[in-house]
């Protein structure tokens, strides 16, 4: 099924931006993310879901309060699938991460900090890097405070080698930023 994207606007002045489909790109949502900050768009939750090879379910509640952009004038579906531009989008500012293997020998990735337009986009741009893929995304920002959960495959769906475990445990541990006294991380 080719990609489908629809965006509703909320009472709350939020949108709602459902798509799925076929997308070609294993870093869409990387992609999708990286041109939604650039715009100034925040992501404020949502739930993305890889159903079967390629094919895709997702909702993502969006915040549009500090772009100049018309929500319903963006084609989220190229956006998605475009070609990385080549820029790094700045280091995220974690106060906590956790990676977990799971039985299906995937990684879960759970990580928290303050509140970054281009938080995700930066993770998982930085991912993509170790060869990495998204397979599940579980977004968060509650009171100002990213908790986001990301399901993470290596390459043919496997789950990720020891080598890109241990390579995305150091390059998380950079991103680690100094806590208030009292809060663990």
């Amino acid at each position: 099924m080719p990609l489908e994207a629809t965006i509703v606007a909320t009472p709350e002045g939020l949108h709602i931006l459902n798509m799925h489909g076929r997308l070609h790109r294993p870093h869409w949502v990387a992609q999708l993310f990286a041109s939604l900050s650039q715009l100034h768009v925040s992501i404020l939750s949502g739930r993305a879901e890889q159903t079967r090879g390629g094919e895709w379910e997702s909702k993502f509640i969006l915040n549009f309060a500090t772009s100049s952009t018309d929500p319903k004038s963006l084609d989220y579906s190229a956006l998605a699938e475009q070609s990385p531009s080549g820029e790094r989008p700045a280091p995220p500012k974690l106060s906590h991460f956790e990676i977990i293997r799971r039985s299906d020998l995937l990684v879960e990735l759970r990580v928290e900090g303050p509140d970054q337009i281009g938080f995700l986009a930066s993770i998982l741009a930085r991912v993509s890097g170790l060869a990495l893929f998204p397979a599940e995304l579980e977004i968060d920002t509650p009171h100002g405070q990213i908790k986001d959960c990301i399901v993470l495959r290596g390459i043919a769906d496997r789950g990720p080698s020891e080598a890109a475990y241990q390579s995305l445990d150091r390059m998380l541990r950079s991103f680690l930023v100094a806590q208030p006294s009292g809060m663990k991380k």
